[in-house]
This record gives C-alpha cells, structure tokens and sequence, in this order.
C-alpha cells in the first residue's frame, strides 16, 4: 500500500496541480484581454465626445471634464482602488508645478482622476498621430513636446509658462520615463526650470502601487490598490539659478524617496 502511495500521488497532484495553474493564468490572461478591450472602447468614445464638444461649443476647457470622467471609469475597468492622501496642501487658488514618479501607463489616470485640480499633462507629440484618441489630445489644453528637437522643447517651456498664467497646473514626471521596477530613479531639471520661471510652486506627489498594476512593457493587467500621496508645496528660490535648481531638485526627491522606500 505504501508503495501504491508513492507511486500514485506524484501523478496524481501533477495532474490535479497543473490545470489548476494553467487555468489560473487562463483567467487572467482573458481578464486582462477583456479589460484592455473595454479600455479602448471607453477611450474612443470620450474621445469622440469630447471632440464634438470641444468643436460645438468652442470651450476647450471642458476637456478637464471629460479627462477626469474618462480615468475613473477606466480605473474601474483595471480593479484599481485609489487611495489620496495630502489633499489639504493644496490651496484650490493657486496653481502648481506637480511632479510625480513614473512607473506605470497608469500614472496618469490615477492623477487625473484623484488630484482636485485641473493638471496639463505633457505627452509625446507622435501620440497626436493616434487616430481619435490622438486627434483628441491635438484639440485638448494638454502640452505636446518633441523631445529630439531641443528648440521645440524650450519654445514649449514658454508655451507651458503661459499657459500656466492662464490658470493651469502643469504635471511633469522628472524622471523622464517610467522605471522598470517602481523604483525612483534620477531626476531631470526641467520641471525645477518650470517652477522657478514660472515662479509657481513645486508640489511633489508619490504613487505608489502603480508599478505592480501595469510594469513597463507590459500589458497585463493586475487589479490592486494605489496610494497618491501629496507632499506639502515647495517653493523655489528666487533669483533662481541652476545651482539652487539643483538643491530643490535634491530635496524633493529625497522627500519623494522616503514616502516610496518601503
């Protein structure tokens, strides 16, 4: 009996065990699928009304709206629960410079649906070339760059600045593009320029589970809980120079760095 035993229960938990794993990667491959799909159709169709709202009455700030409305219901769609903390740093009359660390496609719903105020974000213009979504973000208040074109980028450093005097908040990610591993990783200056030319204040906000929702290069979906933390204002210097640029750009990653660190 004991050596029916061992002969018989390896086989057996190899053939109880392996479709069960199999049918577990199954389902989230479909659900994945399923909520990717349902992600596109929502952005097509916000995009088409958005559009013809913008076009029919001449009012590109509804956009905000539409932007805010539009992350949510995707967030739903990823099994995304968003917690905010921080929102009392913000004062609802100014106008700031967020910056934000950069792990997931997702970082940017989770802003646009949490933060209470209305933030331009700045995309990649090729992104203009997408058919509906990108016509979409051509017509928004949102910021194309050319990051290859160092002319174009300070011509859209003014662009933003003025902007900004209009009565918007800007969102930049300073790390230039998102980490492989949720980790903070090295900061540019450009968004310390912004604020100090500007002379708005830097708002550092941290997100943290984003990374484990969608990873870089990746399009699978894992339903999960993120905390957006906002970090009370910091003001920039002034006369600005590229060394206190520096030391503002040093503290505020040191205080994003120790909200991350586990």
């Amino acid at each position: 009996m004991s050596l029916l035993t061992a002969v018989v229960e390896p086989s057996f938990y190899k053939t109880r065990l392996v479709p069960s794993f199999a049918w577990l990667v199954l389902r989230v491959m479909v659900r994945s699928t399923f909520a990717l799909v349902g992600i596109a159709i929502v952005t097509v169709l916000y995009s088409i009304a958005v559009m013809a709202h913008m076009l029919a009455f001449r009012d590109r700030a509804v956009f905000f709206l539409y932007a805010r409305s539009w992350s949510r219901v995707l967030l739903r769609f990823a099994g995304i629960r968003v917690t905010l903390h921080g929102a009392h740093h913000l004062d609802p009359s100014q106008r700031y410079v967020y910056v934000a660390n950069h792990a997931s496609l997702f970082d940017i719903p989770v802003l646009l649906a949490t933060v209470p105020d209305n933030i331009r974000i700045m995309y990649k213009r090729e992104l203009g070339s997408i058919p509906v979504f990108g016509w979409g973000l051509r017509l928004s208040p949102f910021i194309a760059i050319d990051r290859e074109r160092s002319r174009d980028a300070a011509a859209q450093l003014d662009a933003t600045i003025a902007s900004m005097g209009s009565g918007a908040s800007v969102v930049v990610f300073p790390e230039g593009t998102r980490s492989a591993d949720g980790t903070l990783g090295p900061f540019r200056r450009g968004a310390f320029a912004l604020a100090a030319r500007s002379g708005r204040s830097i708002v550092p906000i941290v997100l943290a589970g984003t990374a484990s929702i969608m990873k870089a290069g990746s399009f699978r979906l894992r339903p999960g809980r993120v905390t957006c933390t906002i970090l009370p204002a910091v003001v920039v210097t002034q006369p600005s120079t590229r060394a206190t640029e520096v030391q503002t750009l040093d503290d505020v990653r040191r205080s994003m760095e120790s909200v991350l660190a586990p």
